[in-house]
């Protein structure tokens, strides 16, 4: 009998890991879904609009304030996923994020010098990431 109890068990939670994925991690379109959604339930895109708006008129703080924020949503998503690529991906725009609000935020830039601090941050490494990222995640309407 006890046997029997052991051997349902197991079957048990065999069939439940089946259900949930063994890691417990997000597929990819699980992840994309995820990152819309939190970015949505932020206003991350609206954010990031007046983020930048503010930036040109001199407000760095607020830029700095938002940039982490997606930054830091970019990272949570990153650890979420199945996905290794857009783990990566994730991952390196995350810490490119991070950076360039670091750099962003000096106070009395020009915007001669901002744009010229925006080049640094555009790298192939980048640029190959976020295209695995739009193609991973092709429908981000809180992001676009």
């Amino acid at each position: 009998m006890l046997k029997k109890i052991a051997a349902c068990a197991a079957v048990l939670a065999v069939s439940i890991t089946a259900l949930t994925g063994c890691s417990g991690k997000l597929s990819t379109e699980e992840t994309c879904t995820y990152l819309n959604d939190k970015a949505a339930e932020q206003n991350l895109n609206q954010k990031m609009k007046e983020a930048s708006t503010a930036l040109i008129s001199g407000d760095t703080a607020k830029f700095k304030d938002t940039t982490t924020e997606a930054a830091s949503l970019l990272q949570d998503v990153a650890d979420r996923t199945s996905d290794d690529k857009l783990a990566d991906a994730l991952k390196l725009s995350a810490d490119m994020t991070h950076k360039m609000a670091e750099a962003m935020a000096t106070d009395g830039l020009s915007l001669m010098d901002m744009a010229d601090k925006l080049e640094e941050f555009d790298t192939p490494e980048l640029t190959a990431a976020e295209e695995y990222m739009h193609t991973a995640c092709p429908s981000m309407p809180a992001l676009d």
